[in-house]
């Protein structure tokens, strides 16, 4: 679904690392429904021990991978990458690989840094937007 947002991860159903991160995942799924967004944002994982990799620009040689594919440029996926430090050791940070995530939150807070989310539309699905809520006006005999 092209007009859609969709967040994919890579794992297999062996991998110590991966077992731990689909307890985030899951809790993205959650998050995703809670808000209502599901409309929007698709939660996917594939096992690559059981399945092909769909896309020729994915690497499923690290696992646990992420993907971003935003709506409308389903070609062109952001892949998730370790988080650096400016005095980081590059090694560290590939062996730490996605260690940074901590929650489903931080999975939320990555798509939205990505910039290609429309954050008032989310805001009108999840109910904290109103759109015919307006800045109250002064009063001009005040």
């Amino acid at each position: 679904r092209s007009d859609e947002h969709t967040m994919l991860l890579m794992q297999t159903n062996t991998c110590g690392h991966c077992k731990r991160f689909s307890i985030f995942w899951n809790e993205l799924s959650s998050l995703v429904q809670a808000m209502n967004w599901s409309s929007v944002i698709n939660v996917m994982k594939i096992d690559v021990s059981k399945n092909d990799v769909p896309h020729n620009k994915i690497n499923a040689w690290d696992l646990p991978s992420v993907y971003y594919f935003p709506a409308g440029e389903k070609s062109d996926p952001i892949e998730m990458t370790p988080a650096t430090n400016q005095n980081s050791n590059p090694q560290h940070d590939y062996d730490e690989g996605l260690g940074w995530v901590t929650s489903g939150y931080d999975l939320v807070k990555w798509m939205v840094t990505q910039g290609k989310l429309d954050l008032e539309l989310l805001s009108r699905l999840d109910g904290s937007y109103k759109n015919d809520e307006a800045p109250s006006e002064k009063n001009e005999d005040e």
